[in-house]
């Protein structure tokens, strides 16, 4: 009976040891929280708005924004995916719940991380095609979706091995009796197998380069006709007669076709111009607002990547640093979330359809 006691005592001392320890993470980690709540607040309601105003008022008006709806949804289950994880790592740093918790939580967040910026080479593909190739192959509807079920594909089989390189570890903490706690973490295991884990985040690393390398070469070429047009057109204006464009030529032939063309179809031809030119602008404009949204995810994504290798080549960084220095760190290597909650904001700078809708969901004309 006295054993009995003893044990549950034992017990009962144990778990408070880790409770405390655990409170005492939680209240440092406090201003990390807060800041990880305000982008789920802005992030979620961001993205479910996009995807409503996109996908119900929007979707059929134009070809160049069909990416944004499936972008849209990445970015609301990046979101919640990378908010469960580091909010419960804030919150519950030497209590995680559950061994496959873990896994699958950190597992998700690399597949949801991935399909985004795998989906910003698709955008770039179909806009260098829009702008730079205007009259030959084109993403239809059926490439543009099939593009998409790439990038989940190739991403959920890509990052399977995260399941075996993560999962629940021990803690201990000489400071309250050695006591121990489970985190969420790199699993430590044999050289081989960190050799392993080594390689797999250098093919990442690698795969996330050359993303990086595709989207902007393409956004280059693509900015070069932008700027060649916009030269142009400015040289027409400034110049009006010295230079020809394609819709001049066009207006040209025709009226030698017909030697005496009525009024009204003058007007229409003139009218087709405006129309061109308008369409051109906002084919531009939609290819600006991607370039922005590709720019943004890779500094955002930056210092995640940097972080990571520090950590796969010094266990210890975390430990080894001042309480400012740690704030600012841990606030850096979680800087990816804003990519994900940035868009919306971007959409309403550039597309002004977007705009449009906005104030009309809000009830302001």
């Amino acid at each position: 009976m006295n054993s009995n006691v003893t044990s549950i005592s034992e017990d009962f001392s144990h778990r408070s040891t880790i409770l405390y320890w655990n409170e005492q993470i939680k209240v440092y980690l406090t201003p990390n929280t807060i800041l990880l709540s305000i982008f789920l607040l802005i992030g979620v309601p961001g993205n479910l708005a996009v995807i409503f105003i996109y996908q119900c008022r929007l979707s059929k008006k134009t070809s160049g924004r069909y990416f944004i709806v499936p972008l849209a949804w990445t970015d609301t289950f990046a979101l919640l995916v990378t908010g469960a994880i580091n909010i419960t790592q804030n919150t519950r740093q030497v209590t995680f719940p559950g061994f496959g918790t873990c896994k699958l939580l950190i597992y998700m967040s690399y597949v949801s991380i991935s399909i985004s910026l795998y989906i910003l080479v698709g955008i770039a593909v179909q806009r260098y095609l829009k702008i730079c190739r205007p009259f030959g192959r084109q993403m239809i509807l059926t490439w543009r979706r099939r593009s998409v079920y790439l990038c989940i594909l190739v991403s959920v089989l890509t990052y399977i091995p995260v399941l075996f390189y993560f999962g629940r570890v021990e803690g201990r903490n000489p400071n309250l009796g050695n006591v121990t706690g489970y985190q969420c973490s790199i699993i430590h295991s044999s050289k081989s197998k960190l050799k392993w884990f080594r390689i797999f985040q250098g093919f990442g690393a690698f795969a996330t380069f050359c993303v990086v390398i595709i989207v902007t070469v393409l956004y280059i070429l693509i900015t070069k006709v932008i700027i060649k047009h916009e030269r142009k057109r400015n040289a027409n204006l400034v110049h009006p007669g010295k230079q020809q464009t394609t819709e001049d030529i066009l207006l040209h032939h025709t009226r030698e076709t017909n030697m005496r063309p009525n009024i009204t179809t003058r007007v229409t031809e003139e009218k087709d111009i405006f129309t061109k030119t308008d369409q051109q602008k906002s084919i531009f404009r939609i290819s600006f607002m991607f370039m922005t949204i590709s720019l943004v995810g890779f500094l955002a994504y930056l210092p995640f990547w940097s972080f990571i290798f520090i950590e796969a080549n010094n266990p210890l960084f975390w430990k080894n640093m001042s309480s400012v220095s740690f704030h600012i760190c841990l606030t850096l290597r979680r800087m990816y979330m804003v990519n994900h909650l940035c868009n919306p904001f971007i959409y309403g700078v550039f597309d002004k359809a977007f705009r449009v809708e906005v104030k009309k969901l809000f009830g302001k004309q």
